[in-house]
């Protein structure tokens, strides 16, 4: 039995997660099981001496690892004065790695570096590195395709790579230290996606390997890679949906609308089986925050939240952040009309605006979420007038169109609105996701 407890060819569990810092082109934290490694792409717009007029671009990468990133407190390498070999020897293969799948013509006359920081080792950091940072590079890519810096993504394939090792005389997938520690043979393969192999590093520790049996490990390997190279596809499959933290269908198309040109899908969070989260507070930002996380928590996906609502100056700002449910449970947007109308009754004070607070956030614990906030000026009508829309639409008058916000088209309701404010706010800070 292994000491993770794992078969001889599992992985230790994978997790890909995208954006993890917010000024890099592209970035991701790789966890293979207790190895964790940011990867960060970043883009200049030159090259190396050695290619300047050359018309391509290139890719190279640097590594290294965190002081206490092992059981040990390692002193940094920028404080001795110089890198070790073993640092130079990986970043040296990252950037191979890299290039191999790289078109550099396609590319111009840029570099993208990829920063690969071991925050914790436990075995297999290079390889970690290398599929981590694959998707980095890719989606700093995509960022200069959506600049229109690019006609297409230059990577043209997949690459990953993984620990293979004969432990106790029996062939092991994945690594960790008490394996790598202690085996017989070590290799670390680094393979595309069409199944080429970029590099095999392999050495016995104490007795030679034989042929058949570095082809069993290259097999071990291949399987890996190809479990690493689906991760990597989930990973990228996420790079265009956003899960919205409401069931509101009409408000997700609303959403929809606005992001669609952009080439955005906003899914319901309903339909990813996420419940409702608690709305425990006072303002319209910290109840935003809280369904936002939430959603983002529970489906792995970037998360959209909009907490909007009613403010009435005759009511003193009512219904405020209790807009939803102003009648009270269930929610119903008829008798929350009624209540509004009731509360109002015959005041000659009718001015009201909207509020939309959207909060974009990339993974559950992103420190620095995406806010904005629109406002929306309008009366309050006495009786309910249009179909369309939603909440409070019926009653809400906009002065300039001579309309209820439930009279107006998808489209001007989309541009005029409080939601739409605030997205459009968003969408002019929006990085590619």
């Amino acid at each position: 039995m292994r000491p993770s407890e794992r078969q001889p060819d599992q992985l230790r569990p994978v997790r890909l997660t995208r954006n993890f810092t917010r000024h890099a082109e592209g970035s991701v934290l790789v966890e293979m099981g207790d190895t964790r490694v940011l990867c960060t792409a970043s883009v200049e717009e030159s090259v190396p001496p050695f290619l300047r007029g050359k018309g391509q671009g290139w890719v190279t990468a640097e590594y290294g690892m965190l002081p206490r990133s092992t059981h040990t407190r390692t002193a940094r390498e920028a404080a001795r004065g110089k890198q070790s070999g073993r640092t130079q020897e990986i970043q040296r293969l990252i950037g191979r790695s890299l290039r191999a799948v790289t078109n550099l013509k396609a590319l111009g006359e840029r570099q993208i570096t990829l920063d690969c920081d071991v925050l914790q080792a436990d075995g297999g950091t290079r390889c970690a590195a290398i599929t981590g940072a694959w998707v980095a590079l890719y989606e700093a890519c995509e960022r200069l395709v959506g600049a229109g810096k690019l006609a297409a993504n230059p990577v043209r394939d997949h690459v990953a790579a993984v620990s293979v090792g004969i432990v106790k005389g029996g062939p092991v997938l994945d690594l960790d230290y008490a394996e790598d520690s202690a085996c017989d043979t070590d290799m670390n393969v680094v393979m595309t996606g069409a199944g080429g192999i970029v590099e095999i590093q392999g050495t016995a520790e104490g007795t030679p390997f034989t042929r058949p049996q570095m082809n069993t490990l290259t097999d071990l390997a291949e399987a890996g890679i190809r479990q690493l190279i689906a991760a990597q596809q989930r990973a990228l499959a996420h790079m265009k949906k956003i899960v919205l933290a409401s069931n509101n269908t009409r408000k997700m198309n609303e959403l929809n609308a606005l992001l669609a040109p952009l080439g955005f899908e906003v899914i319901a969070q309903g339909q990813l089986g996420i419940p409702e989260a608690e709305e425990p507070h006072c303002t319209f930002v910290e109840n935003a925050l809280a369904k936002a996380r939430h959603a983002a928590k529970l489906s792995g996906l970037p998360a959209l939240a909009d907490d909007s609502g009613l403010c009435v100056a005759a009511l003193g700002g009512a219904p405020g952040v209790h807009s939803a449910r102003y009648a009270g449970e269930p929610k119903s947007d008829a008798r929350n009309n009624e209540k509004l109308l009731a509360d109002l009754g015959a005041h000659c004070n009718r001015a009201a605006h909207f509020v939309s607070v959207i909060v974009l956030v990339r993974h559950a614990d992103d420190p620095q979420p995406l806010i904005a906030e629109g406002e929306w000026h309008g009366e309050i009508l006495p009786a309910p007038r249009g179909e369309s829309g939603f909440g409070y639409d019926p009653l809400f008058y906009v002065c300039d169109f001579d309309r209820s916000a439930a009279e107006l088209d998808a489209a001007t309701k989309n541009r005029l609105s409080h939601r739409g404010q605030a997205m459009q706010k968003l969408i002019d800070r929006l990085p590619t996701l």
